[in-house]
């Protein structure tokens, strides 16, 4: 799988996320829609523009949406800072996730986002707002499931250069360490290579 760039336009004045403590899960409550048409409603109510991270598709496709590194506008000013968003296209209060979508959403969790920020809480938008989104219908208990094994880590402790930070022991002893903020507290940058899937941490 691969992330698909859309390379939107955004108005200035959207400031960087200091740190990732969560994935925030959302539904369009609407029709399959790509990135681009999300971007311009959140454009024409004001904002900079799409304020999701991610846009998963119907048939699997996952679009880029509001740069990574920057704090999105999604789930209000207490979810927003220390989140990344993701929204599934469709409305789960009358329907479900497509199995494209789960698959897509288990892949970019697991296998794209977790070992850059390390494995972190995924909860949806109704857990930090008063809405009833990502729908009644999303499936739950089926991520959990397919999350099972970052589910049941166990935080540990890093400490470097006097700065603690936190990672993860899986039940199979396999460990996740927060990779970004590993490498910045050694005063290294980490950049991403999406064709390659490899992390560049340099001096």
């Amino acid at each position: 799988m691969q992330i698909k760039e859309t390379k939107l336009s955004f108005k200035s004045g959207i400031k960087q996320r200091n740190k990732t403590n969560r994935f925030i899960i959302h539904h369009t409550a609407s029709q399959d829609v790509p990135a681009s048409t999300i971007h311009q409603w959140h454009l024409n109510q004001g904002w900079s523009g799409i304020g999701y991270h991610f846009v998963i598709r119907q048939n699997g496709d996952i679009e880029r949406g509001r740069a990574e590194n920057l704090i999105g506008a999604h789930a209000g000013e207490k979810g927003n800072p220390d989140s990344i968003g993701i929204v599934l296209t469709g409305n789960f209060e009358t329907g479900k996730p497509t199995t494209a979508q789960m698959d897509s959403l288990v892949w970019l969790l697991k296998d794209y986002l977790f070992p850059k920020y390390g494995v972190k809480p995924v909860i949806g938008h109704k857990d930090v707002m008063a809405t009833a989104c990502p729908g009644k219908n999303f499936p739950w208990e089926e991520l959990r499931e397919r999350l099972e094994d970052d589910e049941m880590a166990v935080e540990t402790k890093i400490k470097v250069n006097g700065q603690v930070l936190t990672g993860y022991i899986l039940k199979d002893n396999r460990s996740y360490a927060p990779v970004r903020a590993l490498a910045e507290a050694l005063g290294a940058k980490v950049d991403w290579d999406d064709k390659t899937k490899t992390v560049i941490i340099t001096k």
